[in-house]
């Protein structure tokens, strides 16, 4: 190849068209000059460049041929697929069909439309037809009920219920408290890091459990705990209604919501908690969205538990203790984004057919 020679004007133009060019194939044979105006070998080039060592040749043969004006003439590439024609009824399939992974929707395209692809061309394929993989959550519905009959109870509920008394308790009129329990077992908890090559947890020897039964303030979000290394039931729900009248201020009615364990909703818990002058505001039934209490425990997890290791039981417990012990202080930002008084509902939501 002939020698390249770059003058003081290509070098400007190539500076800046190599950040500010449009279309992404020019910001790579600029790239590509920018390497060669230093001198690199055309092997180096390829590898700094993220391209083939053809590709560099063929740049630099055409910054031979006709300069700059040249590498930055952009021919409009035309895609077109035999799939093209079955685009219409492949989207409608997969709409009402979602394929669980690329290699089944590749399966299912070869047997309705006779065409073989590969699995980058399929993958490209599907973000064409508007998908992508999105994580499927769960919704808790009763097993008697439809999604719109559960929907409509919680509406309901919110309306007439819950978002009546949260204003009050913002007003300083009432204390609302989202009560209840979560059991943390001494294992390993998975999660995703950053890191250079794959890592490793090692998984606790033991199964000990750190129970913790919580009233959480709606408004102040400090929590009110009850812990044990058993189990919660009844005895121990008794005890937080009066954790919680000692904390209250005086005057000011108390609500607890809560959800309906059969710990929860006895007569061991309902009598102590009336004396008290505790109202108990159960939420419907499969309704978890409903007790903000649940986002605290998501975040617990994610902060203290998650790609974490514990030699022993005692660190564990420190560690739930302190991060729950620092919700209103040091994680206070966190709670005010985390905690705020919308709640999920499912109206607008597709359910994936049995």
């Amino acid at each position: 190849m002939a020698e390249i020679t770059f003058s003081e004007a290509d070098v400007r133009a190539i500076e800046h068209e190599r950040y500010h060019h449009p279309d992404p194939r020019v910001l790579r044979h600029m790239e590509i000059l920018w390497l060669k105006y230093h001198t690199f070998t055309h092997e180096d080039i390829a590898t700094y460049a993220g391209c083939s060592l053809s590709t560099v040749q063929r740049t630099l043969s055409d910054f031979l041929g006709g300069g700059l004006e040249q590498i930055c003439r952009v021919i409009p590439r035309e895609s077109s697929s035999e799939l093209d024609a079955h685009q219409t009824s492949l989207e409608e399939l997969f709409h009402k069909e979602p394929p669980r992974t690329v290699e089944q929707a590749r399966q299912v395209i070869e047997e309705r439309t006779g065409v073989r692809r590969g699995p980058t061309q399929i993958r490209h394929f599907l973000h064409r037809l508007g998908l992508k993989p999105r994580k499927v959550p769960a919704i808790p519905i009763p097993p008697k009920s439809t999604l719109e009959e559960h929907v409509k109870t919680q509406a309901e509920f919110l309306d007439t219920e819950l978002m009546p008394r949260l204003e009050e308790a913002q007003q300083g009129k009432r204390q609302v408290f989202f009560v209840d329990a979560a059991r943390f077992v001494h294992s390993a908890f998975l999660g995703i890091i950053w890191c250079v090559v794959r890592m490793c947890i090692r998984a606790a020897s033991g199964r000990k459990r750190f129970d913790v039964l919580a009233a959480l303030d709606a408004v102040t979000h400090e929590p009110i705990l009850e812990t044990n290394h058993s189990y919660i039931d009844a005895n121990s729900v008794c005890n937080l209604p009066r954790a919680v009248a000692e904390a209250a201020t005086p005057g000011i009615p108390i609500t607890f919501v809560l959800d309906n364990a059969r710990y929860q909703k006895c007569a061991r818990v309902e009598n102590p908690a009336k004396q008290l002058g505790i109202e108990l505001l159960y939420l419907p039934s499969y309704s978890p969205n409903l007790n903000k209490i649940e986002r605290v425990w998501k975040f617990v997890k994610a902060e203290c538990l998650r790609t974490k290791y514990y030699d022993n039981y005692e660190k564990f417990n420190k560690a739930i203790e302190q991060c729950l012990d620092e919700l209103p202080t040091k994680h206070k930002a966190a709670m005010d984004s985390l905690l705020t008084h919308k709640f999920q509902t499912f109206e607008n939501v597709s359910l994936i057919a049995a």
